[in-house]
Formats: C-alpha cells, structure tokens, sequence
C-alpha cells in the first residue's frame, strides 16, 4: 500500500522558490537516470535519458526530489489499485483515488511537502480530495508537457499537488515560469452553480459539507447563481473517451516502436493490472481515422467550450463537489449511491472531464466531510484565467480553515 515506489535523494539548486520543499513525482513523470515506467513491469527497460520539463524546473528551483510515486498502472484508472506495485491507500485506509494516488497520499501523509501528478479525465485532482491536499489542474499549455507518457495530447497536462496554497502557488509559479499568483478578494466574486453534471449523483452527505462551504463564501461578499449547461454530458461522453483511445494509440506505437522493439506485440500482456491491459487491447484495435479525431478535437470540444462559456456569462467560476461520495474502500469498483448503483469510474470523471476538454483550470481544496473524511470543493474557471482563480483559492483557504 506504499505511496512511493522508489525513493530517492536528487538535490536542486541552492537558492530558488522551491528551496528546502519535497517532491514526490508521478511514475510516468520522466527523472534522468530512473525507470520511466508509469509504475508497470510492462516498461521496466524503459530508463529516462533526460528531466521532464516540469522537473528540470523544481529542481532549479531548489526542490529535492524524494521518490517515484506509485499510481494508477500507465495512468489508466481512478483506483491506483496497481496490481504491480499494490494498491494505495489514503487517510483512515481508504482508496486514495487515481490516477495520481501515490503522489496525493504522499502530499497528504507529509512524506514530502509538493507533487508532480498529471491530469487527464481528473487525475491531478480526485485523489487530492481522497486524500485532503489540494490539486490543481492548469489551463493547457500552462505547463510544458514533455517526458510524460501521454494518455491523450488534447486532454493531457501536469498537475501539482500541495497540502497548503502558498506552496502550491509557488510550485505553479515554478512549473509556469510565471510570477507567483496573489490572493484576490472574495467581495462580488461571481459563483456559478451548474446541476446538470456538476451535481448530479452527488451523496447528500458530500452536497451538505460543498454547500455549507459555498455558504460561507457568499457570507464572505461572493454571490452565486444557477445556471444551466444543456446537452453538456451527452456531448462530453460523446467523445472524451473515444478521444483518449484515438490518441493513445498514436502517442503509444511510436514510443513502443523505439523504446521496445521487438516486445511490442505482447506489451499488453506484461501489463500486470487486468483492467489497464484490456484498455491497451481495445487502443491496440481502435480505427478511428484521422479526420474522426480532428472532428472530435476541434467539433466536439468546441461544443463544450461553446456549452460552458454560454453557462458562465457574467460569471469568474463554477463551483462543485470535486468527488460525489466520499473515499471508499480499496478496490471498490462500484458503490451504491442514492438507491442506485453506479460504476465507480464515470461516477467520478464526468464532471472533471469538464475542465479537462475545454482546458480550463481547476483546483480541488480540501474540506472536511462527514466521519472527518475528506472531501473537496472544486472551483473552476476560464481557460489562462490560472492566476485569479490560484488567488480566489488562496482567500477560500484562508476563509475555510
């Protein structure tokens, strides 16, 4: 139930914004010298030659790089329930959510003070409020994507992870190479309560906690209204995951081709997690055309896009439970919710599959749920929007805490 699959000991520079904080970076994060492996014997050969972007800028800034954090086998998941490296665990012994389980239950025990994640359909922010730190998915291209093993070019982007704001809006400063975000005032911040997506299936136990934190923030000078978003889920499972499949195999081929060759034709069956096996399979069969996929990228994300903007006129954030239930026990795959049973990974992705395909930013900040376990409170804004919704967040923090 390890956290960390390999510790470590890389020093940064000796001054900078990040000197004397931890990193806890992502398996399928590449480190020089390390097994580049997404946390599965499929890649055990792999070893990277070259940082990722995103570490080189940690460690010039004066980060010290602790381990390899396990996750999710090659990112494939919201369990990290990795048959390879075993299952992670968060607070109180319970599923610490995936893909990047290792690097929020690491941020959230204190083995190390920041993480490296990635955030495809949620990643970088589910198991964040699984486990009580904060995550922060950026706008895209708010951080170089290099030296990551790609799910998805379109929807894929590094995310990071801290247990307060000011480390994380240092790292972001760090990994944007931008100057630090400031706290913003709550006064006539203009809250956006969306139903369809948002709050749909959520556990009335989770809604309360979201809803009396909300209250607080209007208490505060924000204001909220309720808007709607037709045709958002409809259009959004139209095409998130025939997008993820397309472009993986795209990504996927070439980079078995060079660094594999010639075990490429059973790497699926030296995948050791049944369920991210099957996935590879399915992306290994898939024949969606090019001209399919560019519909899908340009079309169908500018329909999300078009939804979300219409639904937040006049508006700076929406505002949501990141997770509808609370963490539940490890390797649970379906729970039962309001009466119904619901599979575990649609139940959790379909409302962060919102920022992911219209490529805004969005930060899950920790508050406490029923039982004392944790739960988030997810604001998200307009795409490039990251600095003014890092500064709402610091203030949030402030008033919340």
């Amino acid at each position: 139930m390890t956290a960390l699959i390999r510790e470590t000991n890389i020093k940064g520079a000796d001054s900078g914004a990040l000197l004397g904080e931890t990193l806890a970076v992502k398996a399928n994060i590449a480190i020089a010298g390390l097994s580049w492996d997404g946390a599965s014997p499929a890649l055990s050969k792999v070893v990277s030659n070259d940082h990722a972007s995103t570490v080189d800028r940690a460690l010039a800034a004066g980060a010290t790089i602790i381990g390899q954090a396990n996750m999710h086998e090659l990112a494939f998941g919201i369990t990290s329930d990795n048959a390879h490296f075993g299952v992670v665990a968060g607070p109180h012994g319970a599923m610490a959510g995936g893909s990047s389980g290792g690097t929020a239950a690491a941020v959230a025990a204190g083995l190390t003070t920041m993480g490296l994640a990635s955030d495809t359909g949620g990643s970088g922010r589910l198991p964040a409020a699984f486990c009580g730190c904060i995550g922060f998915r950026p706008s895209a291209g708010r951080y170089p994507g290099d030296g990551v093993l790609n799910l998805s070019i379109s929807l894929d982007t590094v995310s990071a992870m801290a247990p307060d704001m000011d480390r994380l809006t240092r790292l972001d400063s760090t990994l944007a190479d931008d100057k630090p975000s400031e706290a913003m005032p709550l006064e006539g911040l203009r809250l956006g309560r969306v139903q369809s997506v948002f709050w749909d299936n959520v556990d009335t136990r989770v809604a309360g906690p979201v809803e009396a934190a909300i209250e607080r923030l209007c208490a505060a000078g924000a204001v909220i209204e309720t808007r709607d978003a037709p045709d958002l889920h409809q259009t959004m499972d139209a095409i998130s995951l025939r997008i993820v499949i397309a472009e993986a195999k795209r990504w996927w081929m070439p980079f078995l081709e060079r660094e594999l060759q010639p075990d490429i034709s059973d790497f699926a069956d030296q995948i050791a997690s049944p369920d991210v096996a099957g996935i590879f399979r399915e992306i290994a069969a898939d024949e969606t055309t090019d001209s399919e996929l560019q519909s899908m990228r340009t079309q169908g994300r500018d329909r999300v896009c078009e939804i979300l903007e219409t639904a937040m006129d006049g508006l700076d954030v929406l505002v949501y439970p990141t997770v509808p239930i609370a963490a539940p026990k490890l390797h649970t795959e379906e729970v039962q919710l309001n009466g119904k049973s619901h599979a575990l990974f649609p139940l959790l992705t379909d409302r962060a599959l919102a920022a992911s395909l219209s490529g805004s930013p969005a930060i899950s900040l920790p508050i406490s749920g029923f039982d004392d376990r944790p739960l988030g409170l997810e604001p998200m804004a307009r795409p490039d929007d990251d600095r003014r919704l890092l500064g709402w967040a610091t203030t949030i923090e402030q008033l919340l805490s």
